[in-house]
C-alpha cells in the first residue's frame, strides 16, 4: 500500500540506556524520540508490544495522518511499503555511556563520572533472542552509537554476529582513541562504516572540544583504518559545528586538509544538537555559510561531502523557506 513512512517505522528499533524506541532521530519538527518502552534495563523484549506499536503508527500513516513525533521528518517517504509487521532490519545501539573523551557538547558532561560508571545492560542476549525467534531480517543495517564502542565489552562478539548473519553494513561511531582489530576486520571485509567526530582542524581546538589530548593518536588511527578500508568511502571524519566554539573557516580548512593527508575520502558535516534544537527553523545565514563553504572546499579537494542528520534537516528547512 502507498503511504508516507520510513524504514525505522517499518522495521527499525533503537536500544537506548533506559528505553527502546522506534528510532534515534530527534531533529524533526515533531521532536522524534518515539519511546515504545521506558525504564528499560535489558529484560526480554516484548516483541508483540513492539510490532503492535509499529502497526499503530503505520495505520495512522495509511489514513493520511502523521504520527506527531514524526511531523516534519525528512526521512518520511511516500511509496508502496511492504505489508510486513514482524521483522526488524534496522537497529541503533546507544545503551552504554562509558567513554574516553569528554566532548563539550555531550549530554554526559552533566555528570561525566556518573555516566562513566553507569552499568549498562547486555544486548547480546537480546540479539540471540531475535535470531532465535526469526525476528531479525538478513541484509539489514546496524549502527553503534554510545558511549565509546571500543570500551563496550560485548562489542567484538556483537560485530562478528552481525557480520556472520549477513548484515552488509554496520555503522560504527568511535572516538578513535583506541584502535580496534574488529573494526579493522570489518573495514577489510567491506561491511563496516566508521565515523569519527574530530570537530576541529587544529590540535589546540581539538583538545578544548574533546577534553583530552588525543589529536595525534586519533589521526594516526584514522590513517591506519583508512589504509585497511575495502570501500574507499568507509572511513569518515565528522565536524560538528558548535557556534561560538569551532565556527571558523580556518578550522574547516585544516579539518579537510587533514582528512585528505590521511587517506580519508569522505567527510561529514553536522550542527551541534542543543543549539540547533533551539533554532531549528530559524538558523541564521552566517551559520549556513559554513556548510556551503565546507561543501565547496571538499569538492575542490576531491572529497565526498555529506550532511549528517541534524544538518540535513537544517538544510531542508532552508530549501523550504528559500532564505532563512
Amino acid at each position: 500500500m502507498r503511504y508516507k513512512s520510513c524504514y525505522w517505522i517499518e522495521s527499525g528499533i533503537n536500544f537506548d540506556i533506559d528505553s527502546y524506541k522506534v528510532c534515534c532521530l530527534y531533529s524533526a519538527k515533531g521532536g522524534g524520540n518515539t519511546i515504545i518502552e521506558d525504564h528499560y534495563k535489558g529484560k526480554p523484549v516484548d516483541w508483540d508490544k513492539v510490532f503492535e506499536f509499529k502497526k499503530m503508527m503505520k495505520d495512522m500513516h495509511k489514513r493520511g495522518e502523521i504520527y506527531p513525533k514524526c511531523e516534519g521528518c525528512i526521512f518520511l517517504e511516500e511509496k508502496d511499503w511492504p505489508d510486513d509487521h514482524t521483522k526488524i532490519s534496522m537497529i541503533n545501539l546507544d545503551y552504554w555511556t562509558k567513554c574516553n573523551s569528554c566532548c563539550s557538547y555531550c549530554h554526559t558532561m552533566q555528570d561525566k563520572k556518573a555516566y562513566n560508571k553507569f552499568k549498562n545492560y547486555n544486548f547480546l542476549p537480546i540479539l540471540n533472542d531475535m535470531i532465535k525467534r526469526d525476528i531479525l531480517r538478513p541484509n539489514g543495517h546496524v549502527s553503534f552509537g554510545g558511549g565509546e564502542v571500543t570500551l563496550l565489552k560485548e562489542f567484538d562478539k556483537l560485530l562478528n554476529i552481525f557480520m556472520d548473519f549477513g548484515f552488509p553494513l554496520t555503522r560504527i561511531h568511535s572516538s578513535c582513541i583506541l584502535y580496534s582489530k574488529a573494526i579493522e576486520k570489518g573495514l577489510k571485509n567491506g561491511c563496516v562504516d566508521l565515523i569519527v567526530s574530530v570537530d576541529s582542524g587544529s590540535k589546540e581546538l581539538h583538545r578544548k572540544i574533546k577534553g583530552v589530548p588525543s589529536y595525534d593518536k586519533v589521526w594516526k588511527n584514522l590513517k591506519k583504518y583508512a589504509s585497511n578500508q575495502k570501500d574507499p568511502y568507509a572511513v569518515k571524519v565528522k565536524y560538528i559545528l558548535i557556534p561560538g566554539e569551532n565556527d571558523s573557516y580556518s578550522e574547516i580548512d585544516l579539518w579537510l586538509k587533514k582528512a585528505k593527508e590521511n587517506g580519508i575520502n569522505c567527510v561529514l558535516h553536522e550542527i551541534e544538537s542543543k543549539w540547533f534544537y533551539a533554532r531549528r527553523e530559524n538558523v541564521p545565514n552566517n551559520i549556513i555559510a559554513y556548510f556551503d563553504y565546507a561543501k565547496q572546499k571538499a569538492k575542490e579537494l576531491g572529497l565526498k561531502y555529506e550532511l549528517y542528520e541534524r544538518a540535513e534537516h537544517m538544510m531542508s528547512y532552508r530549501k523550504e523557506n528559500e532564505v532563512i
